[in-house]
């Protein structure tokens, strides 16, 4: 699962939450976490490629929080601690670089205060996300009963996580149910 609007909503996909009948964890060691910043590489700054620890701290801190915002529960504080521990292990400024006749706004992450930039991004940019009423409202479950993977939904008919993996199991499903598996 990738390609959301937010790098937080593919990391918290990595591993389906306790309960769920698939248990796999995507960043279960050093070669899926590489596996993983290669997909997602292009949409983080550059930078070492933080702990796996890190990772999954990260990630279960973003999974706590956006779960309870999509169900409607109170808030963990802890998670949310842990989010703004992220957020601000890494501060970045902004500058403006003369291209030609242009100036263009990037944004310099520093490093020297140690942290990882690309963990410091990603808590950063969930933490605008998500307190942002209106996009919080996009956040979705996937249909599926089977399936406990969380989306934005940019269109708001959109209902599965992936239309042509679980919304074709559920149509199938339901196929199969009205036919009497005929």
């Amino acid at each position: 699962m990738a390609g959301e609007p937010i790098v937080a909503v593919d990391l918290i996909n990595t591993v389906a939450p306790p309960g769920s009948l698939m248990a796999e964890d995507l960043l279960s060691n050093d070669r899926d976490a590489e596996a993983w910043w290669q997909i997602e590489g292009s949409r983080v700054p550059d930078g070492e490629r933080p702990d796996i620890r890190a990772l999954r701290r990260l990630r279960s801190a973003l999974r706590e929080t956006i779960e309870a915002l999509v169900d409607g529960r109170p808030l963990p504080q802890a998670a949310v601690s842990d989010l703004n521990f992220f957020t601000r292990s890494v501060p970045a400024s902004t500058r403006l670089l003369l291209t030609g006749n242009r100036l263009r706004a990037e944004t310099q992450w520093h490093e020297e205060y140690g942290g990882n930039p690309r963990l410091a991004f990603i808590a950063a940019q969930a933490a605008g996300f998500l307190s942002d009423p209106g996009q919080i409202s996009r956040l979705r479950r996937c249909a599926n009963p089977a399936c406990l993977m969380i989306f934005v939904a940019v269109n708001p008919r959109r209902s599965w996580c992936a239309p042509g993996v679980c919304g074709n199991r559920v149509r199938v499903a339901r196929h199969y149910r009205r036919t009497g598996g005929a």
